[in-house]
């Protein structure tokens, strides 16, 4: 996702905030944060358009935190969530109690970069819904016949990737791209990492992460934020501090490959009219380039620009056959250790897709790079793609679970701070910043192409693909544990 466009009604945003036991509001308007002496951030969001109460809590793990080892055992671990605690025995206990709150929609999510359980109910138990979390977070009921049910349902959801056109794509590109580490961006994980899971494997991650100083609470709505921090403390200020806090692994190398990797992927929900090509590299990560990620986001407004240079150059390009603007575009991706920039275009397939999909490397690594380091006319509209950055997505923060949800995504992969911050340092981004970011993660980098065309183009181009070094690309070797 690309996650900061929603930072958007510019009357919300001021980075100052005042930290003391009394002053725990910020200045965006309605908005309180304070850290318990534990270390857990308590987010209130004031809203009272509705009698409801957002409920959340957020861990920082996931796919980033993962080893070789331990790929899977996250997203295992946050199903174990839901069947039972050291209060609500059981699964069917642990249902009943989310019924009787009033809760109409609730979920738990793994990402790359995030845990997070979520909730909304009447805000008139809102205490019971934070105590609700309190105990699944704390006291996970982790059985052994529970954990032998949940890996089945897991390892389903794991094989039917195998043949799906999407997730083929995607992990396609990430194996090589995460060449030392592929499984920090893989989520679902290893089968075998999964079938093998222990008990004592589950309580090893409980132990590591779930824990107060990794966690922050975010609740939202109807709520007085005097009571939430008060409920907070009493619920979950016993809630000791990792005795052993585990360290964050540095982000994987940002230009892993000494050459470009061509892949080409016979993808049977492709048209035979259309040739798809995706090229991807390494870009900034919020745990160490924060600076460069703004430059990036400007950067992305300013290459999808219908009538910006970004376009019009590849659409000018006879050879690639792309209809207009909206059919190539660019993108950036903020994560925590696994920051992605991206170009696509799609072109009509009226030539060899082969020779188009080179066509589209040599515009990106040749004139358009030029272009964008060097060309004014590229920053021409740097204001206006500024100000799109910052307004847009204005319906999402309207209410108080769209703010939080997009807070606890950026306390995760940023912190928090970067939230607040973020309207400040999008303004003071120069066109230097981007000529810089462009020559750091773009020129001269070797990234991932991927091409995809209809199983009978492909079939009908086979031998040019792979005697011009493509690699083709199939539910057997896309995924890295394979």
């Amino acid at each position: 996702m690309n996650k900061k466009l929603f930072l958007s009604i510019a009357l919300f945003f001021c980075s100052a905030f005042l930290f003391s036991e009394d002053a725990a509001k910020t200045k965006i308007d309605g908005l309180f944060w304070k850290t318990l002496d534990n270390g857990l951030q308590v987010f209130v969001m004031e809203n009272n358009s509705a009698p409801l109460a957002y409920v959340e809590i957020a861990v920082r793990a996931g796919a980033t935190t993962q080893t070789a080892e331990t790929a899977g055992l996250f997203h295992l671990y946050e199903h174990l969530m839901f069947k039972g605690n050291s209060k609500y025995k059981t699964q069917r206990e642990f249902t009943d109690a989310m019924n009787k709150l009033g809760v109409g929609d609730w979920n738990g999510t793994t990402g790359e970069d995030r845990v997070n359980y979520f909730f909304t109910v009447p805000s008139e138990v809102v205490r019971d819904g934070m105590e609700f979390w309190s105990y699944a977070i704390r006291s996970p009921k982790i059985d052994k016949d529970e954990l032998e049910r949940e890996k089945g349902v897991v390892l389903s959801e794991i094989n039917g990737k195998f043949t799906h056109p999407s997730y083929i794509s995607y992990f396609s590109m990430m194996k090589p791209l995460f060449e030392s580490e592929p499984w920090r961006i893989d989520t679902s994980g290893s089968p075998e990492v999964v079938k093998n899971a222990t008990v004592e494997q589950m309580k090893e991650i409980q132990s590591e992460y779930y824990v107060p100083e990794n966690t922050a609470l975010f609740i939202g709505g109807d709520v007085k934020h005097e009571e939430i921090f008060k409920y907070a403390k009493e619920i979950f200020g016993s809630w000791k501090r990792s005795k052993n806090p585990k360290k964050f692994k540095e982000p994987s190398p940002k230009n892993p490959q000494d050459k470009i990797v061509k892949l080409v992927f016979a993808d049977k929900s492709a048209s035979d009219n259309f040739v798809s090509a995706k090229y991807m590299l390494r870009g900034p990560d919020g745990e160490c380039d924060i600076a460069d990620t703004y430059a990036a986001d400007v950067w992305g407004n300013l290459a999808n620009e219908p009538d910006g240079v970004f376009a019009s150059t590849f659409t000018g390009n006879k050879t690639l056959s792309i209809p207009d603007s909206d059919y190539v575009g660019a993108s950036y991706f903020t994560k925590r250790a696994s920051g992605r920039v991206s170009f696509v275009a799609y072109m009509l397939n009226d030539g060899n897709p082969m020779k188009k999909a080179d066509e589209f490397l040599k515009v990106i690594n040749g004139e358009l790079t030029e272009k964008m380091c060097r060309s004014l006319e590229f920053y021409s509209g740097i204001d206006n793609a500024k100000k799109k950055l910052m307004d847009s997505r204005i319906y999402s923060m309207e209410t108080a679970e769209g703010i939080l949800s997009n807070l606890s995504s950026f306390f995760a992969s940023c912190g928090a701070d970067y939230f607040f911050d973020y309207n400040e340092n999008i303004a003071k981004v120069t066109e230097t910043d981007i000529a810089s970011f462009v020559r750091k993660y773009i020129e001269g980098k070797s990234g991932v192409l991927l091409v995809s065309v209809s199983p009978d183009v492909f079939e009908k181009y086979k031998e040019d693909f792979l005697s011009d070094g493509f690699i083709e690309v199939s539910g057997e070797n896309a995924f890295w544990w394979r």
